[in-house]
């Protein structure tokens, strides 16, 4: 496994960011109804979590 390619942001950047702020949305849209009962703590849970998710996400789309 490349870990240097896991953890590092992809190439082209525009698309990768396009990809993620794509992904994080739609990840917190649809866990809404889980971490907004929760309060701050799970918010901020919710959000690392759709963060890597959206990450996993872009670079496995964006894989040559």
């Amino acid at each position: 496994m490349n870990w240097k390619y896991w953890l590092s942001a992809g190439e082209p950047r525009a698309r990768y960011v396009l990809l993620m702020a794509v992904g994080v949305v739609l990840m917190m849209s649809i866990s809404y109804p889980f971490w907004a009962p929760g309060g701050r703590g799970m918010a901020a849970f919710a959000a690392v979590a759709a963060v890597i998710l959206a990450h996993v996400s872009a670079k496995s789309i964006m894989r040559p």
